[in-house]
């Protein structure tokens, strides 16, 4: 009977334990879906890295706005795709036009024109 009973023990604490696994790696649960830090640790970094460029300081509460900021953003999204905003012709349109400004290093990472002379075999649609 004792050793059914540390069994159990075991096997709750090692549940216990992985629950606080899961924990540690999303900020927040929203309607079942978890919110990785991933995504916290992501933005923070990013923005860490343009303040530091120009000599700027963050707020001390910075990891707390970006976290909120980002859960509100899952609530907002799961919202709108449950208003089936995301099979709209608006959105699948910004979406593309977003697509392409990310391939061409419109959000300021440069990935594909980045590479010395690729500019110049860029057709110029003006032409």
């Amino acid at each position: 009977m004792k050793k059914r009973v540390f069994a159990a023990s075991i096997v709750l604490a090692a549940a216990g334990l992985a629950s606080l696994a899961a924990q540690a790696q999303n900020v927040a649960v929203v309607n079942g879906k978890p919110v990785p830090k991933s995504r916290v640790d992501t933005i923070v970094s990013q923005v860490q890295k343009q303040a530091a460029a120009r000599g700027q300081q963050l707020p001390p509460d910075f990891d707390k706005l970006v976290r909120d900021k980002v859960v509100t953003d899952e609530i907002l999204s799961q919202e709108a795709e449950r208003r089936g905003l995301a099979t709209s012709a608006e959105f699948k349109s910004q979406m593309e036009l977003a697509r392409q400004s990310i391939l061409i290093g419109g959000d300021n990472s440069g990935f594909a024109l980045a590479a010395p002379g690729l500019a110049n075999h860029v057709a110029d649609p003006s032409a």
